[in-house]
């Protein structure tokens, strides 16, 4: 009568640690900043509330033409990094981890002024013809959220990410250096996600 009694339990405990095996390890998702900030982002867990995170942060092409003169710009960024998570309640978590940030700008103009970005809110202009711009960065962003598990399929985060960034652009024969460190409101984002 005791063995009865027990199969019920371990075929329990067989069909739970077969879902855990199952459980979903990756995530994917867009993470949105702003209504012209728009990513994609990749999560993949490396142990348990422990996840590897790639984020595409931005990628711009544009091309401008007004007669014989043409500004072509080219931008891309991306990030990768841990993030931790540590249970609220039984939905929601709060967020932290790093990030190592990297950008790439390449701006041309055939004539005429060419004004620079340097992501945080300032401008550099520079003058004359034929200019080609290069515009590397690099930084430490610093991952500060929450998100809400609707089920264990999908789940809406927001975050902030601080960061420490330097950079420099580079052409018509001068060099420019800059270091930024704090938050803009494109460091601010909401992202939906789905599991697998």
């Amino acid at each position: 009568m005791k063995l009865v009694s027990i199969l019920p339990l371990l075929f329990l405990l067989g069909t739970s640690s077969v879902y855990a095996q199952n459980a979903p390890t990756r995530e994917i998702g867009l993470r949105i900043s702003s209504f012209d900030n728009i990513g994609l982002i990749y999560k993949k867990q490396l142990s348990e509330n422990t996840y590897r995170r790639y984020r595409l942060a931005f990628g711009n092409l544009s091309a401008n033409f007004i007669g014989s003169n043409s500004l072509i710009g080219f931008s891309a960024g991306g990030a990768i990094g841990k993030e931790k998570r540590r249970p609220i309640n039984d939905k929601l978590q709060f967020v932290y981890g790093t990030e190592l940030i990297a950008s790439l700008g390449l701006n041309s103009s055939s004539t005429g002024n060419l004004t620079i970005s340097d992501g945080n809110g300032g401008t550099t202009t520079y003058t004359g013809s034929n200019l080609l711009i290069v515009t590397p960065s690099v930084g430490v962003g610093f991952v500060l959220g929450a998100q809400y598990n609707f089920n264990p399929k999908w789940y809406l985060s927001a975050e902030l990410i601080p960061s420490i960034t330097a950079s420099g652009s580079f052409g018509n024969g001068s060099s420019l250096y800059s270091f930024q460190a704090g938050f803009n409101s494109s460091s601010a984002g909401v992202t939906g996600a789905y599991r697998f």
